[in-house]
């Protein structure tokens, strides 16, 4: 579990700690205050941890987490990540299953960091990043990019999501909340994610439908139950995702954090950046309902506030233009 973490001087983030819960965590914010930012820092230290001293894997720390910055940023020069100003320095340093990791470059760094301090253990379990835009019909290209040409297009994040994803489904036993989210995801879907040789398909009773002409949100609701499947996912991963409501429709919403509810309560930490209320009110609805609590991250003008949505809804512009769009509906619907 991510325990902690203080973030200095990443682009528009001046600095950002953070204490998140084991469970649901919420950044909000408006485009460009350093939420997907934030997300990739964390993602990187995180995965970081978890592939040093993995296997056969013999890199030391630091060139894992030089690997992961250079491919999760995709910059020519990482120190082009520093917040402009004479002598600053971008600092992660974070508390990942009560170990502490740090890591700290400044703008004149190339392809490595200045400062790394190593865990004592690699981290057993894997963390999964969603992003906003879906991976399987492009899976080629990804894989073309990365493992061919060696070229910048798409981030860790995409190709680590490809890597996941084709891991084949295991037999036995899942964990219980695990499988009562499998079996509401598959009434949800109404069908399942299936590969044959390198092309996805979604079949939905003997239709085997290309998954380029599936729904995206049939898609990234899919993955979800293909990582749950194959336990990509387990009760200890860390689940980054940016923009759970982004091409889902409300109904499905409500549905899909109802399932991710389920593998909060067995251990699953996860992470959302989000632009919608509707996705808020229902987190707070959970909170009301499961006894939670949600922690809450405001990002604005490169400055962080912390709430909790137990306790209500936080000042935000996006919240604040919410409520203001629903003042205005309500005025109209009085003739007022």
């Amino acid at each position: 579990m991510l325990e902690a973490f203080d973030i200095k001087n990443c682009g528009p983030l001046r600095d950002v700690p953070w204490t998140p819960g084991p469970g649901f965590n919420v950044v909000i914010g408006e485009n460009d205050t350093g939420k997907t930012l934030l997300f990739k820092a964390l993602y990187t230290l995180v995965r970081s941890v978890e592939e040093y001293g993995r296997g056969s894997d013999y890199r030391t720390f630091r060139q894992v987490l030089d690997s992961k910055l250079t491919w999760t940023f995709q910059l020519k020069k990482i120190g082009d990540l520093v917040r402009k100003g004479e002598g600053n320095k971008l600092q992660v340093q974070a508390s990942v299953d009560n170990q502490s990791v740090f890591f700290s470059f400044g703008q004149s760094a190339e392809k490595g960091v200045g400062e790394a301090l190593e865990p004592e253990r690699p981290r057993t379990a894997n963390s999964i990043y969603f992003p906003a835009k879906e991976v399987l019909s492009i899976e080629a290209i990804i894989r073309q990019s990365r493992e061919i040409d060696k070229q910048f297009g798409f981030d860790d994040t995409y190709y680590d999501l490809v890597q996941a994803v084709n891991k084949p489904p295991q037999m036995g036993k899942n964990w219980k909340s695990f499988a009562d989210a499998r079996k509401g995801l598959g009434h949800l879907l109404g069908g399942r994610l299936e590969q044959s040789g390198k092309e996805w398909f979604f079949v939905k009773g003997k239709a085997w439908h290309p998954v380029s002409v599936t729904a995206e949100g049939i898609k990234k609701i899919a993955i979800l139950d293909r990582l749950l499947g194959n336990r990509m996912l387990t009760p200890e991963s860390i689940l980054f995702i940016d923009e759970p409501e982004a091409a889902l429709h409300p109904e499905a919403i409500i549905q899909f954090l109802d399932m991710l509810a389920l593998l909060a309560a067995q251990g699953v930490q996860i992470f959302m950046a989000t632009h919608s209320y509707f996705v808020l009110k229902k987190l707070q609805i959970l909170t009301a309902q499961k006894g939670m609590s949600v922690p809450i991250l405001s990002l604005s003008g490169g400055k962080a506030s912390t709430s909790d949505l137990k306790d209500g809804m936080p000042e935000n512009p996006i919240v604040d233009t919410s409520i203001a769009l629903y003042e205005q509906e309500l005025e109209a619907s009085l003739g007022q």
